[in-house]
């Protein structure tokens, strides 16, 4: 009999934070930190995410953000980066996703530190980052209507 999982967190407590950044070895950008503690995964109500690629405009929308110890593995941190996370430790950090299967990731470590990426999933990882926004705040304040 298969057990079913617990239903998401809504919010997360500042040792499961804490938790979370030890694994990591790095720290939270602060805005992202309080997403996770506060809504953990839920989605915003705007999703069309706009950024530059190639030196042109061009748009995508946000299929989920991940939750720490969500009900579903696909949208859980936790099985992501343990799973698919390699090839972004120690400097980023997938927060979601859209709906091609490319990767929302925040920048961690570093000169990009706290930035957030569009990483396309079809070339390699270094080639395949385009800035979305200079913060988690930006990014969220600049997710528009569908």
């Amino acid at each position: 009999m298969k057990s079913a999982r617990k239903p998401t967190p809504s919010s997360l407590a500042a040792d499961t934070l804490d938790l979370l950044e030890r694994v990591l070895d790095a720290r939270l950008p602060p805005a992202y930190r309080d997403w996770l503690a506060n809504r953990n995964g839920q989605m915003p109500e705007n999703r069309l995410i706009t950024f530059e690629k190639d030196g042109r405009e061009t748009s995508t929308i946000l299929h989920y953000l991940y939750a720490v110890n969500s009900e579903h593995t696909y949208n859980d941190l936790w099985h992501y980066h343990s799973n698919y996370g390699g090839e972004l430790r120690p400097w980023y950090l997938a927060i979601g996703g859209d709906e091609g299967g490319n990767s929302i990731v925040l920048a961690l470590k570093g000169p990009n530190h706290g930035k957030v990426f569009f990483s396309d999933h079809e070339v390699p990882f270094d080639v395949g980052l385009n800035v979305i926004a200079p913060s988690f705040e930006a990014f969220l304040a600049g997710l528009k209507a569908r």
